[in-house]
């Protein structure tokens, strides 16, 4: 389809479905998702976007399955042209098929059966019942955590010849591995916020129309300039290219005219990242190859953060001590007695996991930018003494209390929920697999993997060792235990530590 055509409004449906209220105590209600709908609803009929008819858009907020399914079944079928489908609200996975779940008001997370197959929907799509054509142009936009699982149903091979000329496109909030992003007191939520911006004022500079590979560049490095989960898509033949939006902003149109204020384009940004690579060119959850890891920006040495901010008490490691910075500490000759085999062999100050894989001071490929894990509470006490005598500061290791004071970051309750759903803690139902530090958003006060990625070996009132704030093998309801190793040599695999700086002043109470 040239990029110049945009999808005929007369004959094209648009399904717009999101549940924002739930029945089940651990389904949070999504008020942003209500907005989502009304606005998205509003710029698909507004003639100076795309214009359809308020019979062609249909809005379903709270739905029931058989009016879900049956919706996009009459829309996919009457459909010649094009047939949209959104969905926002909650996602769910399948603890055995792996399969992407949305959710209705009445689902439980515990009952796979009361939310709706992804497959169902992709299915109706596809090709509809009764032997009725189904629209040739088929796009998808997912709204909820782990959408990414949908990036592999529709593609060519899905397709039937009569449609596979012009194919289907699905664009997703995350990758498969991770939570999307509602903000509380935003809004929409954090995905379809930037949508709604790049449709409702347009991209200065830019083309007549705003194709779907268009629209997920510029949401793609809205949301990497905020440091939120990066959206994915995936498409078959040119589906990347079906338009549904003219461009507000594009070079035919004035500054200022009805669509608003206008967008700068992409390449008009100075100093924003480069959005990132289709999905289909690198593995799900992981970082586009040519954007530089974060620990290659960050200093070698440990970058401590006040806490709290605005009167602080203790400044805290940013992020934890990665394997690059460890190395640098194996690799002075004073620190030899710390090398892994002449430490373990030695045996007193650590077990025989200590940095399981390294071979010298070199550690596995690829794990500069991770935390370095396999080390007990005593090498990060050696760590934390010599990092402090290159950076002129006494370091050590955090208490419990400031590790709890910083988690906490000012917040009274239940501060973890909110932690776990703005998609900021890598745990056995997000990534599960050891990730860079920075891979996921920090916290408010700006400091990342407080909860999840690894523990965080701290020390109690008495000086013993203590682990905090879970890893990425932990299941959710585990991230808040507290933890003591068998021993001071313990060394696990799935914890590391940050280092602590002197208190600014002296009042250390959580």
């Amino acid at each position: 389809m040239p990029e110049s055509q945009l999808s005929d409004p007369s004959r094209s449906r648009a399904v717009l479905i999101g549940t924002d209220r739930y029945t089940h105590p651990l389904l949070d209600d999504l008020p942003a998702v209500r907005n989502n709908l009304e606005r998205l609803g509003e710029l698909l009929r507004d003639t100076e976007a795309w214009g359809l008819a308020p019979e062609r858009c249909e809005v379903l907020a709270r739905p029931s399955r058989q009016q879900m399914l049956n919706t996009l079944y009459d829309a996919a079928a009457e459909a010649t042209d094009t047939v949209l489908l959104y969905y926002a609200g909650h996602g769910l996975v399948h603890p055995r098929s792996g399969e992407l779940h949305l959710t209705l008001p009445g689902s439980d997370p515990d009952r796979p059966h009361t939310a709706v197959r992804y497959e169902e929907l992709r299915s109706i799509l596809l090709s509809p019942a009764g032997g009725r054509p189904s629209a040739r142009r088929k796009v998808v936009v997912l709204d909820c955590c782990w959408s990414g699982l949908a990036l592999g149903g529709m593609n060519a091979g899905d397709l039937a010849p009569a449609t596979a000329v012009h194919g289907a496109y699905v664009l997703t909030a995350t990758a498969a591995t991770r939570q999307a992003l509602a903000v509380p007191g935003e809004t929409y939520t954090a995905f379809t916020g930037e949508l709604i911006d790049v449709i409702g004022a347009g991209v200065a500079n830019g083309p007549a129309l705003l194709s779907m590979t268009a629209l997920y560049e510029e949401v793609a490095q809205a949301l990497t300039a905020k440091g939120r989960p990066l959206p994915r898509q995936t498409h078959s033949d040119h589906a990347g290219r079906i338009c549904l939006f003219r461009n507000r902003g594009g070079r035919e149109r004035r500054e200022g005219s009805a669509g608003g204020a206008v967008r700068t384009a992409v390449a008009d940004r100075p100093g924003r990242i480069a959005a990132a690579p289709p999905a289909s060119e690198r593995p799900p959850g992981k970082q586009p190859p040519d954007e530089p890891r974060p620990v290659e920006r960050r200093p070698s040495s440990p970058e401590l953060v006040p806490v709290p901010p605005d009167a602080p008490v203790v400044r805290l490691g940013r992020y934890p001590v990665t394997h690059a910075q460890f190395r640098e500490f194996l690799c002075d000759p004073a620190n030899a007695c710390w090398l892994p085999e002449e430490a373990r062999a030695a045996g007193r100050y650590v077990d025989d996991g200590y940095l399981r894989g390294w071979h010298g001071p070199e550690f596995p490929v690829g794990r500069g930018g991770h935390p370095v894990v396999g080390v007990s509470a005593d090498a990060a006490r050696a760590y934390a003494d010599w990092a402090g005598r290159r950076l002129g500061t006494a370091l050590r290791l955090p208490t419990a209390r400031e590790w709890e004071r910083a988690a906490r970051a000012g917040r009274d309750g239940e501060w973890w929920h909110e932690e776990i759903a703005a998609g900021r803690v890598n745990f056995r139902g997000s990534l599960g697999e050891l990730a860079p530090v920075g891979e996921f958003p920090p916290n408010p006060y700006a400091i990342g993997d407080l909860l999840g990625n690894v523990w965080d070996i701290c020390l109690d009132d008495a000086g013993s060792p203590v682990l905090r704030g879970g890893a990425y093998d932990t299941p959710v309801t585990r991230l808040r235990e507290r933890l003591s190793p068998r021993s001071p040599a313990e060394c696990r695999g799935n914890a590391g530590f940050r280092c602590a700086g002197v208190p600014v002043r002296c009042d250390d109470k959580a």
